[in-house]
This record gives structure tokens, C-alpha cells and sequence, in this order.
């Protein structure tokens, strides 16, 4: 059975919201942390990314995707 995370496609939205690309993990880990009202989740997701810069949200969200995939989370279960 496939897990079901209970995050949403907003709390994605709101954890990217303000970043400037290129961007490395370390500073979305600070500006999620900054921000505060992070969901528990995202937060997790966004520790667990590989340690790299990327380059636009779109490398981010595959990124995201990535980790989700590790845990099980098929696709279309996704939130991002």
C-alpha cells in the first residue's frame, strides 16, 4: 500500500515562496526555519534533499519529488 503524505500543494507553495535562485540547501533549510508555520512535513522532505545548490524551482521540486520516491510516495500521491 502506498504511503499518502499529508502535506499539500499550498504548503509547498508556501515553503518556496521568497527564494532566490541559485540556492542551496543550507538556505532553504534557514529560510523554511525563518518563515516559521513551515508544515512538519515539508520540513522533513526539505532536510532529507541532497546537499547541492539548485538552480530554479524546478530543479527544487524534482528534487522534492526524489525524496518522496525514496519513501515510497508514488506519483500521483505527490504534492508537489
Amino acid at each position: 500500500m502506498p504511503v499518502t503524505p499529508h502535506a499539500t500543494k499550498q504548503d509547498y507553495e508556501l515553503a518556496f515562496k521568497g527564494f532566490h535562485y541559485p540556492i542551496s540547501k543550507a538556505a532553504i533549510i534557514n529560510m523554511g526555519r525563518d518563515k516559521g508555520g513551515i508544515d512538519r512535513e515539508v520540513a522533513r522532505v526539505l532536510a532529507d534533499l541532497p546537499n547541492r545548490r539548485y538552480a530554479n524551482i524546478d530543479e527544487l521540486k524534482d528534487a522534492v519529488r526524489a525524496v518522496y520516491r525514496d519513501k515510497g510516495v508514488t506519483d500521483d500521491n505527490q504534492p508537489v
